[in-house]
This record gives C-alpha cells, structure tokens and sequence, in this order.
C-alpha cells in the first residue's frame, strides 16, 4: 500500500471542508510547506530546472500582498504564476487512490504532475480537487502547479469594488483513500448531504444522501458494509444503524431511510448545538472511508410583513458584511484570523453574517456553526455578466460548488448569486444595453431555478442597488429575497430617505421579502468633526450614518434583517478617497481595531450589559478656545443600559437616560489630560474609562501666545498626524488679535467636500490635501516678532470625480490654468506658480520658508492671482 513521507501532528491539523476528524481508512495531510514561486510563464516540462533558484514561500499565499499598497502606482500584477514541489510516495501496493484537494486559488489554476496535465479549474474562491493516482509514481513525484489571475470575461468576478488577489491563497490538502470511498467527485463536496427537510421543537426528520466510489476490479470484493452514526455532543451516539451492500457500478447513490429524532436540541445563536454524522464504510470489518459531519437542526422562515422566524421565534437578522482580506497579507489568512472575524461579529452582538462577494474559507463556515451566526453565501457575479456560454457555465459550476461544499453547514440560510448586476450598465453602449439586461434576467432564471433544485430548505436572495432597472426589468422579482444595498446619506439624498425608500417598496411590493444587504459610510479614524457633512470621511459623520440606519431599520418590522458594509476596511486597489487602495467603510480598520461604531452595534444587538465612551478614536483633541485653555466639547457613550452616570476628572456630570442606545454630555475641557469614567447607575457595576489629551488652540493672540500653528484649510474636520502627535485644527476666518484666512471658500466637487483623489508620493498625509480653500486671497496670523517656519501644503486637484481609477492618476496637462504668486510680509516667495504645469494633477506642493516677523506686523500670506483661484491645503507656523 502507498504511504506517504509525512510526519502527522494530528492535534494542529485543520481538514478538508466539514470533516472534523481524522477519519480511519482515508488520510488527510496538508501540503502548505517549502513551495516554490515564481510569477512569469514558463514551461511545465522544464518546471524542475527552472525552479532551481526560486524563492521558497509557505501556504496560504498570495503574490499581491504587497503591490495593493500605497506604492505610488495604480494596479497589481494579474497574471501567471507558478508553484512547484516535490512530494515522495513510496509504494508497497497498489491498493490507494490520490487527491489533491485546493480550497481556494485565484483564479485560474492548472494542475501538472510529472509534467504531466491533470485538470484545470476556473473560479478563485470555490473549492476544488484533482484525482492524481494515474499521474503519482513510487518516488519523488514533481507537483507544478500554475495560477493565473488575469482578467478573463468569462470567470465571474468580472469588476468589483474589491481586490482580486491572485495566489494559492487557502489551504490544500492530499487525500489518500482506500479503493472504495465516498464520492470525491462531486463539486469538491464531502460526497455526503445531510437533508432536514422537518423539524420543529418536538422532532426531526434526517435524510442522508450521496455516493459511494469504487475501482472494480481493483477491490478484492464487491461487498461491503455501510454504517452511519449519529451523535450528540452531551449524550454521545443517539442513532446507529448498517446495511450490506453489493456494488455493482463504479459508482452507488446513497439514499438512507429517515431518520427520526424526538426532542431535538436545536441549533441557533443563543445555543449552536451540533451533532455528528459518523458515516462509515466497511469491509470484512476494516474501515475503508470514514467521514464525520456535523451538522445542525433548526427551522426557520421569512414572513414579508413580520420579517424572519427561527426555531419559531422572530427574530431579527443583524450582522456585517465580511471581506476576506488583511492590510499586508492579502487574502492569505490563517484559520484563526478567519475566526478571529466571525468572533468579532459575534462579540458585537450579531447574529448573522453576508459573506460578500464570495465563497469564503471552510474556517469561516466551521466558525459560524459553532459560534452561532447564521450566514448568508454568495458567488462571485457581481457588477456585470459577458454574454457568453461559457461565462453562464461557470457561473452554474460555482453555484453547485458553493451549494454541494457547504451545504451541511446549519448557519447556512441563504443562497446569493447576484450583486448590483447592472452596476456596470452605466458604461455599457447604449446600443447594446438592452441585450444586456435581456442576458443578465435570463442567467438570473437559470441560477434561480439550479439554486432551488440543489436546496429546496434555503432561501434565494441577490442584492440589488438603487437603481429602477430592477424593478422595469423584472429580475427583482426572480430571487426569494429581494435585498437592497443603500447609501442614502452617503453617495445620494439624506439619511432619512433611506426609509422612505424602503416603505415604498413595501407598499408597492407587501409579498415581497425585504433584506438590507448594505448600508455604511466611510471613516477615516485621523478626521473629526463637531459638524460632519456628507462625503467627508469623519469618524462622527460615520456614527451620524450609522445611528440614523440603525434606528429606522428597527423601526421598520417587515425588514427582515440587515448587515453593515462592512466588517472591516477592505483591500479595494482602484478605490482611492481619504484612505486609497482601501474601502474604508468598515466598523473596524484593516488590522482589526474597532472604531467607535462598533459599539453602536454592541449598544443595539447584544444581550450583555453594554457601556461604552464612544471617543476612542479621537483621543487627541485640539479645537478653538476662546480663552486659550478651555473648550466644550461632546462626549457621546453608546449603551443599552437604562441610566448611565459620566464622571469627568472623578466628578459627575450627571445621569442620562440613553435614547436609541446613545447619551452625549457637553463637557468643559481643560488643557491637559481629561479623563473620563462611564457607570451604570443601578445593580452590578459597570464602567468604563477613557483618558483624552486636549490641547486648546487660542482664538485671541493678545492674550495668548501661540508658538505652533497647524492648519487644515477649506475643510470641515480636523486631520490628526499619528505619527508626528500633531492636529491639523478647521481653519477660521481671519479677526484682528487672531488668526485666519482671508478669502475663498472649500472646493467641492461633484458636492463633495475636496477632491478624493489620491494624492501621490505622500501615504500619511493624504487627507490633508484633499480639502483646500479655493479662491484664497491670503492668511494671517497677528503673531509676535521672532523667527518663524512657514509650510505650505497644496495640490492640484484632479478636476472630476472619480471612485475609481485603473490608469493613470496624472494625465499630461499644460498648465496655465491656475497661476499665482505667494507674497510673505511683501516678499514673494514663489512667483507664477503653476501646479499643474510644474507638479501635475494630484502631486503635491509641500515647502518651507523661514521668515523673521518685525515691528509688530504679524504674519500676512498673500496669494496674488495671475489666472484661475489661488488654493491651499494645510499649513504650519512654528516658533524658531
């Protein structure tokens, strides 16, 4: 019998999807180590030699970890890559059959053993396995593995507002199994599908489906036993039965009789219970495959006025959205970070999870089901369809796959298959858009139809977003679930629209079940504002968005549930705003720290006592003072406590009684540490305890003196430099014995507040340059005699809105269409100016000039127009 060269430390061992065990008569072995790399193409025959020199690299990996970052240039590498190792088999019989098992490359992988061809598969996020007996020898066997992430019209994702990393990013695994085995050939499932089609509080009907594989005539008899087992997790095996069976075909379908449990302890949030299904084949009473699945009892159901039912029980379905990356690593995860997410969502009190866009890590559903989230799993279509065979094709393979893979797993409750399909419409020709509408409703029927047959128990849902097509077209009226994706507040309208939206589509639409599948804004956690606006990234306008959302979906019955977009900040390579190369919607930053919105969610969906300062993320303060020591500043506590008592410097500010799980009290800040503590008011104490650095910035300069300025021009927050400890304080109007701008007001465009570019060659600075006052005439300081540094920051902007960007960031442009001069106390210090003839569009001006200020005259900045509006960005003052 063949064995393999591997040393087992079965305890560290993670398996195959829903085996939670290491079952007798097959083994299970990763093969993640001391893989070589090498992007490029080359030929597999002569993979061997060219390998010689290639780095070693370890599995999970992905080539694009890097090339997503801030590095100055637009794209990543999308191409070929190569993996090679050489793994040793010995064989003492022929008695075994060979699978290597990748749960996920991106996204185009073709597989050689020897330099041999053993298959090809398309899709980078379902799992997928090749039989590799024929192509295995005694020996060393040369494993070459080629991936390819070029953009293919026929491979959903076609676009998306995510990165596509490219790389053996997931786990793989060879299988060794005996002659006879459970199906291996079947969408990369377990081969086993346990189906629960009744069940209710008092009992639970159990069917077991699948398939048994053989080599005839490789076997010494066609007999062979077939037992299945049931366990609990308290009380141990609960059901036991076997058959005899005689194969007759290479391969048998299973159909086992029904099951029936009375009393079951069923699987939900509060209590994720899980049973195994020990499924086990036998001959002459040796174990030839054995499979161990757990699995889960529940019912449920949605209801288009009362929302969705589990176990019976209404509840509300409450939870994020999670994409699969992490800044630095890609998408090449560790099992424990994948877990660490679910964890997260658990932590704030969610009950549910969007899996968006994508078929996630086994890890990700091992998770869920025993932490207790119900989970909503989509394929890739996002954005837009090619009018293709074999674009359809893949698109029904990856629905199988995602079905048949993970189809044991209770969290599951949705099948997605489509996400803001006609988003891409927008740039379709005109001439051809209809075609393409009649294309995507027709797949969507088809998908439909293959999701319903595969699992009659699940509901059907697609995400759709604000946009009337939807609705003409009729495909809003094919899933099970009509889900909406809105950013009302955000990229449109106001906050409140958004519930006037959907009390519309209930009216038009009361047998319709209603989901919200996103809604979020951006934050970047350096920007604060007492007067947020929309489109400005503040941490507060982000909690204004999302106290507002939260508030009307729970006033609202019939919206069944809803998931925040998203978890976390996400790798988004085109994206450019405040953070490019990041969509910055999350509730907690790409290295996963909370923001403060997290807790609005902990306030709203936990059953545990919540009680949190809701200032994390603005520890550092520096704002306008009157008197140049004090200021009153807001301090917000998010809580789903009745009465909640602030205490600042250890004395109270009183007692409120949180309303939609928040409470704010205006406090005097005073220069220095102020610290702050949260309790409850009643029962066990709760509290909880936060330290803020204020530093007052004077407004009158003849009562204050004021030896550093730092500037945040045409903007409404202030920017906070981390590294350098330094806020960049909103700018003010100038007033005599002050400080100020003369002139100008904040750019907008498109009606948001800067540009959103990103601003090259600067990665910490980025929102600071965004915002400038336009049309400025000069800036004053009434600042005593001494010698100053003067810095001034400005840029370009590129003069149209853009969300994303493919190409080039600064096309070629002339000049001459702004021009100015920059006068110090009568001097001129840069003279005809042209930023976008001497840097280019969204290069930055950054530069110092010392100045001596005398005989009392203070500071004056003049900005003199040659052509066009002078602007500025930022800029300090420092005492020498």
């Amino acid at each position: 019998m063949k064995k393999l060269n591997f040393a087992v430390l079965l305890g560290l061992l993670w398996f195959i999807p829903n085996v939670s065990s290491f079952g007798q008569g097959r083994s299970t072995i990763s093969v993640n180590s001391h893989w070589k790399f090498q992007k490029g193409n080359f030929n597999p025959s002569n993979i061997h030699f060219e390998s010689e020199k290639w780095p070693i690299i370890h599995l999970p990996h992905t080539w694009n970890d890097k090339d997503v970052l801030p590095d100055g240039e637009r794209g990543y590498y999308r191409g070929e890559a190569w993996y090679f190792k050489e793994l040793n088999i010995s064989a003492d019989q022929d008695l075994s059959n060979y699978f290597i098992h990748f749960e996920g490359a991106n996204q185009e992988t073709t597989l050689y053993i020897n330099g041999h061809l053993v298959g090809m598969h398309a899709g980078g996020y379902s799992a997928f396995r090749f039989d590799i007996t024929a192509y295995v020898k005694e020996g060393k066997n040369q494993i070459a593995v080629k991936v390819d992430n070029t953009h293919n019209p026929d491979i959903p994702p076609l676009s998306a507002d995510f990165t596509f990393f490219g790389g053996i990013y997931r786990d793989v695994w060879l299988i060794e199994t005996a002659k006879v085995h459970f199906d291996m050939e079947n969408y990369g499932s377990d081969g086993i599908f346990i189906h629960t089609p009744n069940v209710s509080s008092e009992s639970a009907e159990i069917k077991i489906l699948g398939a048994i594989q053989a080599a005839l005539g490789q076997i010494e008899s066609n007999k062979i036993t077939l037992s299945f087992k049931i366990k609990h997790p308290q009380k141990g095996i609960i059901y036991q039965n076997e058959t005899d069976l005689e194969l007759q075909s290479s391969k048998k379908e299973i159909s086992w009789e029904t099951i029936h449990l009375n009393t079951p302890d069923l699987w939900s949030p509060e209590s994720p219970t899980l049973y195994q299904l020990e499924a086990t084949i036998y001959q002459k009473e040796v174990v030839l495959d054995q499979l161990n699945i757990p699995f889960g009892l529940r019912f449920f159901h949605f209801d288009p006025e009362k929302g969705f039912f589990l176990n019976g029980k209404q509840t509300k379905l409450m939870g994020a959205n999670r994409h699969q990356d992490y800044i630095g690593q890609g998408n090449a995860l560790s099992d424990e970070l994948h877990w660490s997410d679910m964890k997260a969502i658990k932590d704030m009190g969610g009950n549910f999870v969007r899996l968006a866009h994508y078929p996630q890590d086994p890890a990700i559903l091992r998770a869920a089901d025993e932490l207790g989230l119900m989970v909503w799993e989509e394929t890739p279509l996002v954005n837009e369809v090619t009018k293709s065979k074999k674009h359809d094709l893949n698109s029904e393979i990856m629905l199988k796959e995602m079905i048949r893979q993970h189809y044991n797993h209770p969290s599951v409750i949705i099948w997605g298959y489509m996400n803001e399909i006609y988003w891409a419409h927008r740039f379709i020709d005109p001439e051809i858009v209809d075609a393409q509408t009649t294309h995507s409703v027709e797949l969507a029927e088809k998908l439909e139809k293959i999701a319903r047959e595969e699992d009659p128990y699940r509901y059907t849902a697609m995400a759709l977003h604000n946009y009337p097509l939807y609705e003409s077209s009729e495909i809003a009226n094919i899933p099970q679930i009509v889900s909406w994706n809105l950013y009302h507040g955000w990229y449109y309208d106001e906050f409140e629209d958004f519930g006037k939206f959907m009390d519309e589509q209930h009216e038009k639409y009361p047998d319709r079940i209603h989901f919200i599948s996103e809604y979020g804004a951006g934050s970047d956690t350096r920007l604060h504002s007492l007067k947020p606006e929309k489109f400005d990234f503040t941490i507060e306008g982000h909690k204004r968005f999302l106290e507002s959302f939260l508030k009307q979906i729970y006033t609202r019955q019939y919206i069944s549930g809803a998931t925040v977009w998203n978890l976390i900040d996400f790798s988004s390579e085109r994206r450019i705003d405040s953070n490019p190369h990041l969509n910055n919607k999350g509730i907690m930053t790409s290295e996963r720290v909370p923001k403060d919105v997290y807790y609005l969610f902990q306030a709203y969906l936990s059953n545990n006592p919540i009680l949190k300062i809701a200032e994390t993320n603005w520890k550092n303060r520096s704002v306008l003072s009157e008197d140049g020591n004090t200021s009153i500043l807001p301090i917000q506590v998010y809580s789903n406590l009745n009465e909640v008592e602030l205490y600042h410097q250890g004395k109270s500010l009183g007692t409120l009684k949180p309303k939609d799980n928040q409470a704010t009290w205006e406090v005097e800040f005073k220069k220095g540490i102020n610290s702050f503590t949260a309790k409850n008011k009643a029962g066990e104490e709760i509290l909880d305890y936060i330290e803020i650095d204020f530093l007052p910035v004077p407004i009158d300069l003849s009562k204050t003196n004021l030896d550093r300025l730092f500037i945040n021009l045409g903007s409404n927050h202030s920017f906070f430099d981390a590294k350098g400890k330094v806020t960049y304080i909103q700018s003010k109007p100038y007033e005599k014995n002050s400080w100020g701008h003369i002139g100008g007001a904040p750019l907008y465009i498109a009606n948001k507040i800067g540009t959103k570019e990103d601003i090259l060659t600067t990665d910490d600075f980025v929102p600071l340059y965004q915002t400038m006052q336009e049309g400025i005439d000069g800036f004053k300081a009434d600042l005593p005699d001494g010698d100053y540094i003067i810095e001034l920051w400005m840029v370009e902007p590129f003069p149209k809105s853009r969300k994303f960007v493919d190409g080039v960031e600064s096309p070629e442009h002339p000049g001459g269409q702004r021009i100015f001069d920059i006068v110090i106390n009568d001097k001129v210090i840069f003279k005809n100016l042209d930023l976008l003839k001497e840097y280019g569009y969204n290069y930055p001006f950054k530069e110092k000039v010392k100045v001596q200020l005398k005989d009392g005259k203070g500071l004056e900045i003049s900005f003199v127009s040659k052509k066009g509006k002078p602007i500025l960005s930022a800029l300090s003052i420092q005492k020498q």
